[in-house]
């Protein structure tokens, strides 16, 4: 991917993604950042203060198991300080785990708020831990970026509108309409009757999902399919057979959602002991790693299809360690600190936040809160995910505080020796990306 001759197809795999030509070359497009005031109770000091927060345990904690490899990684590179304005400022990264718990997310942003006098936030992964985290921020006047949610959900859910943006709180992430474009796409490898049932739980995902105006069934391509929603169900439920009734009932051969992984795997283990198997199912949140996926009881996992927005093959590079996308996953699977396990998207999308932090960080005086975030609104920046862009509108920057990213239709494929892989099987977002996987009926 670094030699001459590949130029022209990372090219044109930027510009499929939607990144344009600003993502062409090799060194992102920065410029210095202007200052600002400071806000009562921050520090002057000499230390840079970069809070992490992540669900390191509890449903959501799969997203996040390249955390230790990531921030001994980040810890070795911010060791030598960063530098603006000619001086060099020492880092302290104060990483919290929330447990999966929306309350002790809070609690944390808090006490490093208050106690730590962050600098700059760093969130990661649903709204259970980036709404309460972003909500703090955004009252206290923190910079905050976050990731690992439909942007959706994290600019409407918190009451973002056309006339609502937040001045201090920006997120990265694919959107509802990069999602129904790749898993439609996938519905159409299949010959099915097109009914469509959607596990969406009652929380802020599931509210994006469901939403009239700006969700699912408002995104181009849905239109051919009957969407057969049995309703709000609560996180954590323990009984779906009314759901599984429902789509039985209503001859569902399609299956979509956004499900966390304890509630999926409860649901598709009584969806196969109550006989209901359809032709193909498109689950986001809850299968996009190999181990929730190998933790599905009697090898349910194999053909499951996810939209995935990260892979090793992407041509992407880090701006902190120089790793291209597949050396810093083959880096993290080489680390005793995987445990043996295999390279997942949290990887690459929780390696990008602290791209995003030496950046801003860099640019604007990083004990200065206001300027950070303005300097945040106005970050285009190649990263190991590809090309972020906070200004200049359109499909890469939807709203103000949001950057998108896009990805390819994979299905999971269970190998000989019981473990699972990914195969790109739809590409339509990125042409040039290669399929080695053809789509397998359930």
């Amino acid at each position: 991917m670094q030699h001459n001759e590949s130029q022209p197809a990372r090219r044109t795999v930027l510009r499929a993604l939607g990144f344009g030509a600003a993502a062409v070359g090799a060194a992102p497009l920065l410029s210095a950042c202007a200052g600002g005031l400071k806000k009562s109770g921050q520090s002057s000091d000499s230390t840079i203060r970069i809070g992490y927060v992540s669900p390191r345990t509890g449903a959501f904690a799969a997203f996040t198991e390249g955390d230790a490899y990531i921030l001994e990684q980040v810890r070795a590179r911010f060791g030598k300080g960063l530098t603006y304005g000619g001086k060099t400022y020492s880092v302290e990264i104060l990483d919290r785990d929330t447990g999966s718990d929306p309350q002790r997310a809070a609690g944390i942003a808090g006490e490093l708020i208050t106690r730590h006098n962050v600098d700059l936030m760093l969130a990661t992964t649903t709204p259970d831990t980036v709404h309460p985290v972003a909500e703090k921020c955004e009252s206290e006047g923190v910079p905050c970026v976050s990731t690992i949610e439909p942007w959706q959900a994290f600019f409407f859910g918190r009451g973002g509108s056309a006339t609502k943006t937040f001045k201090y709180t920006f997120h990265f992430n694919s959107g509802i309409e990069g999602l129904a474009r790749i898993e439609t796409d996938m519905w159409r490898l299949f010959d099915t009757n097109k009914k469509v049932g959607v596990l969406w739980p009652n929380d802020s995902d599931g509210a994006a999902f469901r939403d009239k105006t700006a969700g699912y069934r408002a995104q181009t391509g849905v239109g051919g399919f009957t969407i057969v929603d049995p309703g709000a169900y609560e996180n954590g439920t323990k009984d779906f057979s009314s759901v599984i009734a429902r789509f039985k009932e209503e001859g569902v051969e399609i299956l979509a959602g956004v499900p966390a992984p304890p509630d999926f795997s409860t649901f598709w283990t009584q969806a196969s002991q109550q006989n209901f198997q359809p032709k193909v199912a498109t689950i986001s949140k809850a299968v996009l790693f190999e181990t929730s996926v190998a933790a599905l009881p009697n090898g349910l996992g194999d053909g499951l299809c996810v939209a995935t927005f990260w892979l090793p093959a992407f041509p992407f590079s880090s701006t902190i360690t120089g790793q291209t996308a597949q050396q810093l996953a083959d880096g993290y699977e080489r680390s005793p600190l995987s445990r043996g396990r295999k390279w997942n998207q949290g990887l690459g999308f929780n390696h990008a936040l602290f791209e995003v932090a030496q950046s801003v960080l860099t640019r604007a005086d990083p004990k200065d809160r206001e300027a950070v975030a303005e300097c945040l609104s106005r970050t285009t920046l190649d990263t190991v995910v590809g090309h972020l862009t906070w200004q200049g509108g359109g499909a890469a920057n939807p709203v103000k505080n949001v950057a998108t990213t896009a990805g390819v239709g994979t299905q999971w494929v269970r190998r000989a020796d019981g473990s699972f892989e990914l195969k790109v099987v739809s590409n339509s977002l990125v042409p040039t990306l290669k399929l080695d996987g053809k789509a397998k009926q359930l």
